[in-house]
């Protein structure tokens, strides 16, 4: 009863009618299937971060009524700007309940005469496996598209969990072009709180599932190397020593180390904060350079 109660307030707090969240999560556990095939792979049209879809409560709704954001059409891989063959692509992923907008920082700070950015725009209350599959969708069709031969990713928070998916499922499309991800205040080990969803059974968020630690979407992840041609560095935020005990406040920094064999560097941020840091960028756009 107290984790009933707890995720009620939870969902009062977000603006999000309880009745609402019933009637969203009991069609999509009625049909995951269908659900899945109602995102296509087309791409949306160019747009800009200002743009009314990447407003903070259509993000809000993408985490507790996804479907109602799977129905208004909403998603995809968001160019910003014409492609051009002459600068690399740079896909931004937010975290959960996030849009577009929580990267405001780094793409006002991004060379846009060397890279173009993207961003990819999701319903963060569903299955992690689905938003990843989706984003592949989008990606191999950008690929037909365009063909281009370098990719770069920054993916904050759960963000980082899709992104990872993301290049398992691409591995397996022999796609000709490598891969730089960088992952800021991930949860690879996964977030203990988010054993409430479990406790609300079909009530209960699916990415929830996702994120409790030692659930099976982390243990798949973790099993899974990195394909050829990928390089994955780890950005974790800390508060107090970097210890395994310590957090951004939001993650413990023994889960954002859980990305076997990654290289990681530690930054004094929150789990916010990690993606509005001038600190942070410095040591994001070096690795770019060394993409290039």
């Amino acid at each position: 009863m107290r984790a009933a109660a707890t995720a009620l307030f939870l969902l009062l707090l977000q603006g999000c009618a309880f009745t609402q969240l019933h009637e969203d999560l009991t069609e999509f556990y009625a049909n995951p299937a269908g659900i899945a095939a109602q995102v296509s792979a087309e791409a949306p049209p160019v747009t800009d971060l200002d743009a009314p879809a990447f407003m903070v409560s259509n993000g809000r709704k993408g985490l507790w009524l996804p479907l109602s954001f799977v129905k208004e059409k909403r998603g995809g891989v968001y160019l910003l700007e014409p492609y051009d063959a002459a600068k690399i692509p740079v896909l931004f992923i937010h975290g959960a309940g996030g849009t577009p907008q929580d990267w405001r920082y780094f793409i006002s700070k991004l060379d846009r005469k060397k890279y173009q950015v993207w961003v990819y725009y999701y319903p963060t209350g569903l299955p992690i496996d689905l938003s990843a599959g989706w984003l592949n969708n989008f990606v191999t069709e950008l690929h037909r598209q365009y063909g281009f031969r370098q990719l770069a990713i920054a993916a904050h928070s759960m963000g980082g969990l899709v992104a990872r998916r993301f290049i398992a499922l691409d591995s397996g499309a022999g796609r000709d072009y490598h891969t730089l991800l960088v992952t800021f205040s991930t949860p690879f080990g996964g977030v203990p709180a988010a054993r409430l969803g479990l406790s609300l059974g079909a009530y209960g968020v699916p990415a929830w599932r996702d994120l409790t630690p030692e659930s099976a979407f982390l243990r798949r992840l973790q099993a899974q190397p990195l394909p050829a041609g990928v390089q994955h560095y780890v950005f974790f935020g800390y508060r107090e020593d970097a210890s395994d005990f310590d957090s951004d406040g939001v993650i413990s920094v023994a889960s954002q180390l859980a990305a076997a064999g990654a290289p990681a560097r530690g930054f004094h941020t929150d789990h916010s904060d990690i993606i509005d840091s001038a600190p942070v960028f410095k040591s994001f756009a070096a690795l770019l350079a060394g993409f290039d």
